[in-house]
């Protein structure tokens, strides 16, 4: 890391570290016109700069003439001084924040039944939303149809499931069922997929529904217009599932000719 940017990690600005390099570099006490001029800056930056370098205490101002002139001190010890300062504070709020993370995820009183809502779009959204159930690292609930699935995001696709596989995250799916694409289905035992297949002329599912830990995801699968929402809250996500195994529950108990 350069000086620079090194000064500029402990609060100062691009001005006030180039005010105080000038400084360093110039002998005595100087007014700012002098230290502005050697800036290539005009006098008011200048001034302002140098004002809050001495509220830093890497600056001296005093008067020269009649005239308010800054100079500065050692640097191995105001620098020292204010990366101690700097230092302790940054301990400060590290812990006020760690202490407050708590309070901030659940809100005040009553607002856990307030849903957070996050809303995406394009292929990437989507993907998002994948990442989102792979975060929360629990088996989830799905309705969908795989082929669209496959169809909107390819070979993502193949390594989401494969992480998924290694995390040992199962998805339980209720999917519409197309002749066509048996070999698909015969691998739901090798991708930890358990699912129930119903006939596509009942089940003509457009988009997908993912429940996962408190968090419930709703994805338009449209190849030209794709979007989705992650809907956050216990109640909504309690809901969905309660239809998901009544759904499951029920269709498990017909017999199709799949």
């Amino acid at each position: 890391m350069k000086l620079k940017q090194a000064l500029e990690e402990i609060g100062l600005s691009k001005i006030e570290v180039e005010a105080y390099l000038t400084l360093l570099k110039t002998a005595g006490a100087q007014p700012a016109s002098i230290l502005a001029n050697r800036m290539g800056i005009n006098r008011t930056t200048a001034y302002k700069a140098l004002i809050n370098l001495s509220k830093l205490g890497l600056a001296t101002k005093t008067m020269k003439h009649g005239i308010i002139c800054f100079f500065t001190e050692d640097p191995e010890d105001t620098l020292k001084s204010l990366i101690e300062d700097r230092s302790a504070i940054l301990k400060e709020v590290n812990t006020t924040i760690l202490a407050a993370l708590p309070s901030l995820i659940v809100g005040e009183e009553g607002s856990l039944h307030l849903p957070k809502i996050r809303y995406y779009e394009g292929i990437d959204g989507i993907k998002q939303v994948y990442e989102a159930v792979l975060k929360e690292g629990v088996d989830y609930y799905r309705y969908g149809d795989i082929t669209k699935i496959y169809g909107t995001l390819g070979d993502f696709v193949e390594d989401y499931i494969k992480r998924r596989n290694k995390m040992g995250i199962t998805a339980h799916a209720i999917m519409p069922y197309h002749k066509r694409n048996e070999e698909l289905y015969k691998k739901d035992s090798n991708e930890l997929r358990k699912a129930l297949y119903i006939p596509y002329d009942l089940f003509p599912i457009e988009g997908e529904v993912r429940i996962f830990g408190n968090k419930v995801a709703i994805l338009s699968l449209k190849q030209d217009s794709p979007i989705s929402v992650i809907i956050e809250s216990e109640v909504v996500a309690r809901m969905f599932k309660s239809i998901f195994m009544l759904t499951w529950g029920d269709y498990t108990k017909r017999t199709f000719k799949l």
